[in-house]
């Protein structure tokens, strides 16, 4: 077994290369805590951009304004033309070309559809590669939880699996990303980062296979795992499949990015919709100029059309969404970052694998003890308690919250009613005779008041009719609606808000 033979972590100099970098993967690790990541390019430290927020819009301006500010400008030179330079005749003819540029324009591009259709092509396209990227946490806790022992030789096993699923997922992206291409430009330097021993590097050499190596790795983790189970430290075969479930999908989304870098987005298709947008607002140019002379002219005359100005903001900013996101793997700001994903997984990885096991002493023996780091099973604070309430911040707390409760939950149909009456549907009176149809009702057989219709009655009473009386639910709502009513929300916490600063008042004083 190539991972038992020669293991990672007795490598000396690959140690000491990983040791090294220990501080650079934390700080990248604690940024990812604090909610955001810190790039680095050319020596400079790029702003954190906290994960769920949004760019504000000066952002957005930013992106748009230089090109905004030319067709501005553009477009005033041709209203002073227009104005200042041309003939009579000449601005006649030109006002019947901006009506009819301006009544074509938007039915001949269908500029919405069209940037709509592929903006969306694109934005999922970018969310299949972001979930093929690839995460290892999943399968790390499997390794861990179902690998049992504590011992040295099956650490290192551990350790190696986490390890060749790195390994793939760097050789993977050093091939169709660029900036991992840059960081290992050659399969040496994946082998002096740690990633792999010299001999695991001699076996890639070996492998006769002309299109790709991806796999091997991932054949040595699958292999690990067998013998895992041969060896008797994974229970059942179950389990063993669970991981090794885990393993295929985490080679399927390194698969399926591949696949996407193999084939690309037809390169005429950006072409067009970039195009169609320019050609948009060249016409536009024209089409929305203010009609000043002739019989028919504008009923206002802005000399900039604010509403044209409004759209190329918004198509603009649309397009440049496009072109941010059509390769996520590139080098640009709004990337991908793949080396931080590398890091990420190694570091996690093998936190995950590491820490949950160690050997103990007890007594003369060395056991292997389960170090899961699983606390002390203790009461929860809400034992006892029926109606549990989390806390929240004060500030929090005055945020309005809507459960998860029907429109129609608390709407009461019977308010003014003490029982309801249940019967079949009258589609179904068909297939009742004409004595069971009489029985649907009392005022039918008090009207033949008859003693057989009467007892018909009695004895089918418990078959077809149904009486529920509802003066307990109205009691019911009724008490809720007044105790919601009594105790509204913004109510109890302006008391607890009062209640709180008299008691810090209290506090501060008798401190004094």
């Amino acid at each position: 077994m190539v991972g038992m033979q020669e293991p990672w972590d007795v490598q000396q100099s690959n140690n000491n290369k990983i040791e090294s970098s220990q501080e650079n993967f934390g700080n990248i690790i604690a940024a990812i805590k604090n909610g955001g990541v810190k790039r680095a390019k050319e020596g400079k430290t790029a702003v954190v951009i906290q994960r769920g927020t949004t760019l504000p819009l000066n952002q957005h301006f930013k992106a748009v304004s230089g090109q905004l500010l030319i067709w501005t400008a553009a477009f005033l030179l041709v209203s002073c033309v227009y104005r200042y330079v041309l003939s009579p005749d000449q601005q006649n003819w030109f006002e019947h070309l901006v009506k009819y540029l301006d009544s074509k324009l938007d039915s001949n591009i269908p500029l919405t559809f069209m940037l709509g259709f592929f903006v969306s092509f694109v934005v999922g396209r970018w969310g299949s590669i972001l979930n093929g990227i690839g995460w290892i946490d999943d399968a790390s806790i499997l390794f861990a939880s179902y690998i049992r022992g504590g011992g040295e030789s099956t650490r290192i096993l551990r350790r190696n699996m986490v390890r060749y699923m790195v390994l793939c997922q760097a050789l993977v992206l050093r091939d169709i990303s660029m900036q991992v291409r840059k960081r290992f430009p050659t399969m040496d330097t994946l082998a002096a980062s740690g990633l792999m021993t010299e001999e695991e590097m001699d076996i890639l050499d070996e492998i006769k296979d002309p299109y790709s190596r991806y796999w091997a790795p991932i054949q040595w983790c699958v292999n690990l795992v067998y013998e895992c189970k041969a060896d008797g430290r994974i229970d059942d075969y179950y389990l063993m499949n669970k991981i090794i479930d885990e393993i295929s999908k985490f080679r399927h989304g390194l698969a399926a990015l591949l696949k996407y870098d193999w084939v690309p987005v037809p390169l005429v298709y950006p072409q067009v919709i970039f195009l169609a947008v320019r050609f948009y607002f060249v016409i536009c140019l024209f089409g929305r100029q203010f009609i000043v002379t002739g019989t028919n002219p504008s009923g206002i005359d802005l000399w900039l059309p604010i509403t044209t100005m409004i759209q190329f903001i918004v198509y603009m900013g649309w397009m440049k969404v496009a072109e941010a996101l059509l390769n996520p793997l590139g080098e640009d700001d709004d990337d991908l970052e793949c080396n931080y994903v590398i890091d990420k997984n190694l570091i996690t990885g093998v936190a995950i694998v590491d820490t949950m096991w160690k050997p103990a002493k007890t007594g003369y023996s060395m056991v292997e003890e389960n170090l899961a780091k699983i606390p002390q099973q203790k009461k929860d604070d809400f034992w006892g308690i029926d109606k549990i309430a989390p806390l929240y911040s004060i500030e929090s707390a005055e945020r309005s919250v809507h459960p998860l409760v029907g429109s129609a939950s608390k709407i009461n149909l019977v308010k003014n009613r003490h029982e309801i009456v249940m019967t079949p549907h009258k589609n179904k009176l068909s297939e009742l005779s004409e004595e069971e149809q009489v029985c649907r009702s009392i005022q039918d057989h008090l009207a033949y008041f008859t003693v057989r219709a009467l007892l018909t009655f009695v004895r089918l009473q418990k078959t077809y009719l149904r009486r529920v009386c509802v003066s307990a639910h109205n009691a019911r709502h009724l008490r809720q609606r007044t105790q919601e009513r009594r105790n509204s929300p913004d109510t109890c916490l302006s008391r607890v808000r009062t209640r709180s600063k008299s008691e810090l008042q209290f506090i501060q004083f008798y401190e004094k």
